[in-house]
């Protein structure tokens, strides 16, 4: 009913990949928790849908997500002994170009930093173990066995499931009007009622400058799309490891055949991507130019897939200008906890991201380093 007022200890904005997970690790420490989502669990107009994400631990996007991706390892393990369901399923991960070349010389300086278990197949041996792959001369691989693929869906639901049944009070098909920071907590309006929080964990995508604006977040279209070949056997995870390459123009990552609708493969970010101004303007199918770049990917990196895709989803990133999270909480508004501008990399730490901002929400701080995620970093 309008007007009403409940009091909770954190209400969870968005139950996508990071808000799912951080009402599932809120509630799970006892904390009393509403949440509210704008579509239904697991939808598809957002960043986490399409069947499948690349979990690997080899961060060549900095050595200060070491620490989060580990502990995300060991989180999905645990909603998938809490859910009963299967989320991540092992295929070994590649990350392969020029041995001196920015990806290579980041993933083995990371992987050392963090301890993570991986070897550098030279160009022969790469071309060997995985002639999927076509050869460049110069390309290497650096290999880590722990990699796999992540369902994103499943991920989500199980969250969400584990976290109603830990006490949590989920909503879907509720819009939030308005988020009020006050001086002892937050107020949260949608059609039907008013609620109250100790504090707000803000985790909506795309949509994130919506009802907060001020973070310097941009939306880009980024196309799903699956490939096949004669030899469908040659790309199950068994034989065919989740990548990313960046071989000069040879530039994009892929996941293998997990689901029977092949190969998934995307452009990287040398590839033409068009900037939109709201989520709204991804609402349209797949169209030549989002299938080109990654029609012309697969053609030059995998002689044996056909270069025309078979499905393709369109999907979408919130980015930041410098490719880092932002997770904590702003100066101005100490009862907002922000989960955002993951920039196309943040599912495999979904889990753990979750629990940072459920720490921060219920404690007020987290003992994974969060200095470079700070939301205060883009003021002048």
């Amino acid at each position: 009913m309008k007007g009403e007022r409940v009091q909770y200890d954190v209400a969870v904005i968005g139950l996508g990949a990071m808000g799912s997970m951080a009402a599932w690790s809120a509630a799970a420490r006892g904390g009393s928790v509403v949440g509210f989502e704008q579509f239904g669990i697991a939808h598809d107009k957002g960043s986490s849908h399409g069947g499948s994400r690349i979990f690997r631990r080899t961060m060549f996007e900095g050595e200060h997500y070491n620490p989060v991706v580990a502990r995300a390892e060991e989180l999905w393990h645990r909603l998938e002994k809490e859910s009963g369901t299967q989320l991540l399923q092992r295929s070994g991960g590649l990350c392969i170009g020029p041995r001196d070349g920015e990806l290579v010389v980041d993933a083995l300086r990371c992987a050392e930093a963090g301890g993570v278990e991986h070897e550098l197949l030279g160009p022969d041996e790469l071309a060997a173990r995985f002639p999927q792959h076509a050869r460049i001369p110069g390309d290497v691989g650096v290999f880590e066995p722990g990699a796999g693929v992540l369902d994103p869906e499943a991920a989500i639901t199980a969250a969400f499931e584990v976290a109603v049944a830990a006490g949590a009070r989920l909503a879907t098909g509720c819009g939030i009007t308005a988020i009020r920071p006050e001086d002892r907590g937050v107020t949260i309006e949608t059609a039907d009622e008013v609620v109250t929080a100790r504090r707000a964990i803000v985790a909506t995508g795309a949509w994130f400058t919506d009802l907060l604006p001020g973070l310097p977040l941009r939306i880009q279209r980024s196309s799903l799309m699956w490939f096949t070949g004669a030899d469908r056997a040659a790309y199950r995870p068994d034989r065919f490891p989740v990548f990313i390459r960046e071989s000069g123009p040879v530039d994009g990552w892929g996941i293998p055949d997990v689901d029977g609708r092949g190969v998934k493969l995307g452009a990287g970010p040398s590839a033409p991507k068009p900037w939109i101004e709201h989520p709204h303007d991804n609402d349209h199918p797949v169209d030549e130019k989002d299938v080109e770049p990654v029609a012309e990917f697969c053609r030059a990196a995998f002689p044996g897939l056909t270069p025309t895709p078979v499905d393709a989803r369109a999907c979408m990133n919130s980015k930041t200008p410098d490719g880092d999270f932002v997770l904590g909480s702003p100066e101005d508004a100490p009862s907002l906890v922000f989960a955002g501008g993951f920039s196309g990399h943040g599912f495999k730490h979904a889990s753990a991201v979750g629990e940072i901002v459920a720490d921060l929400a219920l404690a007020g701080g987290s003992s994974i380093p969060l200095e470079r995620f700070s939301p205060d970093r883009f003021r002048s």
